[in-house]
C-alpha cells in the first residue's frame, strides 16, 4: 500500500506572542515494513528547523520564532509505502520461558513499567484478568481478547477526556479516544508481563468509509513477543495494526511522543485546529513535493 498523508496544525493566539520555542514529531519512521518515500515540513511564520533523533529513535524537529506572531502553522506531507504480513504467532513453552527470564525483563524494562499515563488501580487490573480468563491464558489469545474487550466496553466519545487524562480515569469513565484506549491497554499488558509501547501515527479508513480516529492523529499499541518482534494492536478499532496503520513515532506513552508542543512568551487564549488527510496513492500515480 502507498499513502499520501497531509497534516495541518494551526495555532491562533488572541494576543500576539513575543517569542516561542517549539518541537514537532511529524516525520514517519522508516522500518522493515514501512518505507518513507517523501517528506516535507513547512512552518509559518517561516523559520529554520533543526532535526535530532530522540531516545526512542524518533526524528524530532525543533524551531524558534524570535519575532512577535499571532499564529503558528505547521504543515507536513509524507508519502509512504507499507507492506505488513499478518503475523502467524504460536506461543510455545520456549517463548513463555524467554518472557520470564530476568534478562528479558531487564532488556524491556522501560516497556514493562507503568507510567503516570498508564497507571491502573489493582482492582481494575484484577477485574480485566478475571474477565479475560486469568493469567495462565496464552499470551497471544490474551492480547486479542483484550483488544476486543476495550473496543466493546469503552465508548469512543471525542471530548469525554482530554490530553492529560490518564488510564485509570478513562477506565472509570469507560469512554475516551484512541489515546485513552491505548494507555489502558498498555497498563494491562505491562501488568501481565508483556512489553508494550505507545505508537502515534495515522490510520487509513478508506475513501468512502470511516474508522475511529481516521480524521486525526491516531494511537495504538505494539507488544513485543520473542521470535516475532513488535506486533501492533489497535483497541480503538478492534484490529491488528497492519497495512492501514502509518507509524510516526513510538515511546512509553503519549508524553514521550507528543506530536507538537512548545512554550511561548505572551498572554491570552490560544486556539488549535488540526486537520489530517490520508489518501491511497496508486503505483502509477506521480507524487510531487
Amino acid at each position: 500500500m502507498k499513502y499520501e498523508v497531509l497534516q495541518r496544525s494551526h495555532y491562533k493566539y488572541r494576543l500576539p506572542v513575543k517569542q516561542s520555542i517549539n518541537q514537532c514529531i511529524f516525520k514517519p519512521l522508516s522500518t522493515t515494513n514501512q518505507k518513507l518515500l517523501q517528506y516535507e515540513l513547512r512552518i509559518k511564520p517561516h523559520t529554520s528547523y533543526y532535526n535530532h533523533n530522540d531516545y526512542w529513535g524518533n526524528e524530532v524537529s525543533s524551531f524558534y520564532l524570535w519575532e512577535p506572531h499571532d499564529e503558528l502553522l505547521v504543515e507536513s506531507r509524507s508519502v509512504l509505502e507499507i507492506d505488513y504480513q499478518k503475523p502467524k504467532v504460536f506461543i510455545n513453552e520456549h517463548i513463555k520461558n524467554q518472557m520470564n527470564l530476568p534478562s528479558f525483563q531487564a532488556e524491556f524494562a522501560e516497556f514493562l513499567m507503568p507510567t503516570s499515563y498508564t497507571m491502573l488501580k489493582k482492582e481494575m487490573l484484577q477485574s480485566i484478568t478475571d474477565t479475560l480468563g486469568g493469567r495462565d491464558l496464552d499470551v497471544y489469545t490474551f492480547l486479542h481478547r483484550l483488544n476486543e474487550y476495550i473496543y466493546t466496553n469503552f465508548a469512543y466519545v471525542p471530548g469525554a477526556t482530554h490530553v492529560k487524562t490518564v488510564a485509570h480515569e478513562a477506565f472509570e469513565k469507560l469512554s475516551g479516544v484512541c489515546q485513552d484506549f491505548s494507555h489502558v491497554m498498555l497498563g494491562i499488558c505491562r501488568d501481565a508481563g508483556i512489553p508494550a509501547r505507545y505508537v502515534s501515527g495515522y490510520i487509513y479508513g478508506g475513501e468512502d468509509a470511516a474508522m475511529r480516529g481516521d480524521s486525526q492523529t491516531h494511537a495504538w499499541v505494539e507488544v513485543y513477543i520473542p521470535e516475532h518482534g513488535w506486533i501492533g494492536f489497535d483497541p480503538t478499532n478492534n484490529m491488528m495494526a497492519l497495512n492501514q496503520h502509518i507509524c510516526v513515532a513510538t515511546g512509553r506513552d503519549y508524553a514521550d511522543i507528543t506530536p507538537l508542543k512548545g512554550v511561548y512568551i505572551g498572554s491570552g487564549a490560544q486556539e488549535l485546529n488540526v486537520s489530517i488527510s490520508v489518501s491511497k496513492v496508486k503505483d502509477d500515480d506521480k507524487v510531487y513535493c
